[in-house]
C-alpha cells in the first residue's frame, strides 16, 4: 500500500514504513536528496517483503545542520523532528496501525534513537532502521574498498547506489576522492571544516554492480530486524 492506496486498502494493515531523507549536499556529483533516494527504495523493497503493509511518504528533511556551509540545505530542528514522528505514530494509531518502521537514510539521523526509545515506553511500537550493523554488513557484501566512517558521505556506497537506481543523476565528470578519516571536532565545525568539495570518501570506485548488491544486502539484513519486530506482537 503506497500513496496511492484508498483507505479501503488499508483495512487490516497493523504496520507501516515510513521513509526519511535529507536535503542535504552529496558533494558535487550527487543529488541533494541522495538520502531520501536510498530511504525510499529500501523503505519500498521492506513494505514488498511484510505485505500488506503501509509504505508511507517520504519525509525529505530530518537534521542536517552539519552540511549547513554549503548550498542547499534544508534542516529540522530536534524538537520538530521528534513532533512529526510522534505525531505520525499517534495518527497510525488511530487507523489501527500499531507498528511503525523508520527506515533512516540519513546516518546523521543520531536524534531518532533517543526518540524512538521514549516512544516505545511502554511498548514496543516504532523500530529504527538500518543500524549500524546493517551498514557494515552491506559495505562487505557489496565490496565496498573501505567502512562506513572512512567512506560516510557521497563516497562509494551512496554514489553505487544511485548509479544502480539513477545512473544519469550522477555527475560522474565531478567525482574526487577525498579521505578524511580524523574528523573529532565535525559535529562543532560542520563538514566545512573538513572537505571544500563536501564529500569525505571514495566515489570514483562507485559502480551500479556494487549499488545493485549493497542494496540487495541492506534489505535482506533490515528484513531480519524487521521480522524479529513483528515477531514481538
Amino acid at each position: 500500500m503506497d500513496r496511492f492506496s484508498t483507505w479501503k486498502d488499508l483495512k487490516g494493515v497493523n504496520m507501516a514504513f515510513l521513509p526519511v531523507g535529507s536535503l542535504e549536499q552529496h558533494g558535487p556529483h550527487l543529488p541533494l536528496g541522495t538520502d531520501g533516494i536510498i530511504a525510499e527504495a529500501l523503505a519500498g523493497r521492506l513494505a514488498d517483503i511484510f505485505a500488506p503493509a503501509y509504505l508511507l511518504p517520504l519525509l525529505p528533511f530530518s537534521s542536517s545542520i552539519e552540511h549547513a556551509g554549503f548550498p542547499g540545505c534544508v534542516s529540522l530542528k530536534v524538537t520538530t523532528i521528534a513532533s512529526i514522528i510522534s505525531d505520525v505514530v499517534e495518527s497510525l494509531a488511530f487507523s489501527g496501525i500499531k507498528k511503525l518502521v523508520i527506515v533512516s537514510g540519513h546516518m546523521g539521523n543520531h536524534l531518532l534513537r533517543n526518540v524512538v526509545q521514549e516512544l516505545n515506553y511502554p511498548r514496543p511500537r516504532v523500530l529504527l532502521l538500518p543500524s549500524r550493523h546493517h551498514w557494515e554488513r552491506a559495505y562487505r557484501v557489496a565490496g565496498i574498498s573501505s567502512s562506513p566512517s572512512r567512506d560516510m558521505h557521497a563516497g562509494e556506497s551512496e554514489t553505487s547506489i544511485i548509479m544502480y537506481l539513477f545512473p544519469g543523476a550522477v555527475r560522474s565528470q565531478e567525482m574526487k576522492d577525498v579521505d578524511q578519516p580524523e574528523r573529532q571536532l565535525l559535529e562543532t565545525l560542520g563538514m566545512r571544516a573538513y572537505t571544500e568539495t563536501g564529500v569525505i570518501g571514495f566515489p570514483s570506485k562507485a559502480s551500479a554492480e556494487k549499488g545493485a548488491m549493497f542494496l540487495n544486502a541492506l534489505a535482506e539484513e533490515t528484513a531480519k530486524t524487521v521480522k524479529e519486530f513483528v515477531e514481538i506482537g
